[in-house]
């Protein structure tokens, strides 16, 4: 054998190695990536209520006075329409001094205002119009907004959840029979689509979730008919063998 036939056999074997060596590098299972949803609508049955009191006075022990005299009333206006104590939340102050766009009686030109916020639970929303009707007409009560939810959105998010992971393997095992495969075990679950994985992964701890749940202003206060909820699912799952049409195909071509 000439230098020049060794030579071309040499490289045919060593391509022959790599393309062995790159076939056992490939998965031995190939996968399928698919997503599944649920939402429903469901009446609500709790509302919050949020809204800021506050007082004004040149003495900071003045203005706290008041305040505290006005907490007393709001207090006593929410014992009325059947809101326990338990369920108002009152304990976030603010304290600042403003400029007042005229002088005092005793010539002063800054004065201290002291504002409380409220976080208010209404259990019942029957009682709900007449109680914010009440807020509405006392003097010192601002920025009134109410949000709705619902006492079971654990149980009902639990059970979407249930709903959108069914429907993920609903969606995969049709996805693997239309090319002929069965659909196998799952091997990677997200709430979240796999592109949008790596921003959530990479968030601090906490970001972006508040302490206490965003008031979402109403209008007219009146409680909507049904809230919105939903769950999605992304799943990838390994294919498995052919599906049982595919092998029922092949043995009749194999006859």
């Amino acid at each position: 054998m000439d230098v020049q036939l060794r030579g071309r056999f040499l490289a045919l074997l060593l391509a022959a190695a790599c393309g062995a060596a790159g076939a056992a590098d490939l998965p031995a299972h190939p996968f399928v990536s698919t997503s599944g949803k649920a939402q429903t609508w469901v009446e609500p049955d709790i509302a919050a209520l949020y809204f800021e009191t506050g007082a004004q006075d040149g003495s900071a022990g003045q203005a706290a006075a008041a305040l505290d005299e006005l907490s007393a009333a709001i207090a006593a206006l929410l014992a009325e329409h059947g809101v326990a104590e338990g369920d108002i939340d009152g304990a976030e102050l603010a304290k600042k001094t403003v400029s007042l766009s005229k002088p005092a009686a005793d010539g002063s030109t800054m004065a201290y205002l002291l504002t409380r916020h409220y976080r208010v639970q209404v259990r019942d929303l029957a009682r709900l119009p007449d109680l914010v009707a009440a807020l509405l007409a006392r003097e010192h009560v601002d920025s009134l907004s109410a949000s709705f939810d619902r006492t079971d959105r654990n149980a009902i998010e639990r059970e979407l959840m249930g709903q959108a992971a069914a429907d993920a393997r609903a969606n995969g095992t049709l996805l693997a029979e239309a090319f002929g495969r069965k659909l196998g075990p799952a091997v990677a679950i997200a709430r979240a689509p796999l592109d949008k994985m790596a921003p959530a992964l990479l968030a601090p701890p906490g970001a972006g979730t508040p302490s206490l749940p965003q008031a979402h202003g109403v209008k007219a206060y009146s409680v909507p008919p049904a809230l919105p909820f939903a769950q999605s699912v992304t799943a990838v799952f390994k294919l498995g063998g052919p599906s049982a049409d595919t092998s029922t195909a092949a043995k009749k071509t194999a006859r």
